[in-house]
């Protein structure tokens, strides 16, 4: 089945393969894991405990059933069901190459990184393309971008031009625009019961938890724990507009 949805969908997604349930949880709070595909006989038996577990502890991670129709699965669709998992492939009936590839992409445009992607495109529309690629990256790969050199060598450009771009663009320096994309984020993710604060600073590549913490208190006002409890997060981003990105009129909506 992993083979299967690697052939369909070539190089647009990167496939990280899981034993266990302990294990799918472990990936999720770890690693830029934006979609899930999740077999009811992952552990050998068909069972919807697991993938219960998955939603309920991250509900904003899209999360797709793909698996083989027995006579055992029937009240494991119909627990699924229950619990609110619709998206389903069957396999041998739902996993032709164009159906897998269509799927997955339609819901990895639900996932965190892109709703927020598409949420502040219009903040950097006056940015070269792969400067926008670069900034795009620290919320698709947080891991990888971490500071301006990174972004910079990312775009393919010395340090110098990249902050002449930023301010060309009537963006903050690329530091700051670093620091307030990756509290946003931070934001969206804690919304989640699954992830602690702990869990969201590793996620994003921060050394310290502590690290974390200072940022969002410089840009929010407020600690992780906080800002998770007193903000929304269409509120995190109207705050975060109006108090870094003011030349940019407007009121960011929440990408749907």
């Amino acid at each position: 089945m992993v083979l299967r949805l690697q052939r369909a969908v070539g190089h647009r997604f990167r496939f990280l393969p899981v034993r266990t349930w302990e294990e799918a949880v472990a990936a999720v709070l770890r690693r830029p894991v934006e979609l899930a595909v999740v077999d009811a006989l992952l552990e050998g038996q068909p069972r919807a405990q697991g993938i219960e577990r998955l939603y309920k502890l991250f509900p904003s991670l899209p999360l797709i059933l793909y698996t083989a129709v027995t006579p055992e699965m029937a009240p494991v669709f119909l627990q699924l069901g229950r619990s609110g998992i619709r998206r389903v492939l069957v396999e041998q009936h739902d996993d032709h190459p164009n159906r897998l590839a269509d799927t997955l992409v339609a819901e990895a445009a639900h996932a965190v990184s892109r709703r927020l992607i598409d949420a502040i495109g219009d903040l950097l529309s006056g940015c070269p393309g792969d400067l926008r690629w670069a900034i795009e990256t620290v919320l698709r790969e947080p891991v990888e971008v971490q500071s301006v050199k990174a972004l910079a060598d990312r775009a393919r450009m010395d340090r110098r031009t990249c902050v002449r771009w930023f301010a060309r663009a009537k963006l903050p320096p690329p530091s700051t625009t670093l620091m307030a994309l990756r509290v946003v984020y931070a934001h969206r993710l804690l919304q989640d019961p699954g992830y602690n604060v702990e869990d969201v600073a590793t996620r994003l590549g921060y050394a310290q938890a502590r690290s974390l913490t200072m940022n969002m208190k410089e840009v929010l006002g407020l600690t992780p724990g906080e800002a998770r409890v007193t903000l929304g997060p269409d509120e995190v981003l109207r705050l975060v507009r109006r108090r870094y990105f003011a030349p940019q009129a407007g009121v960011l909506a929440e990408a749907s």
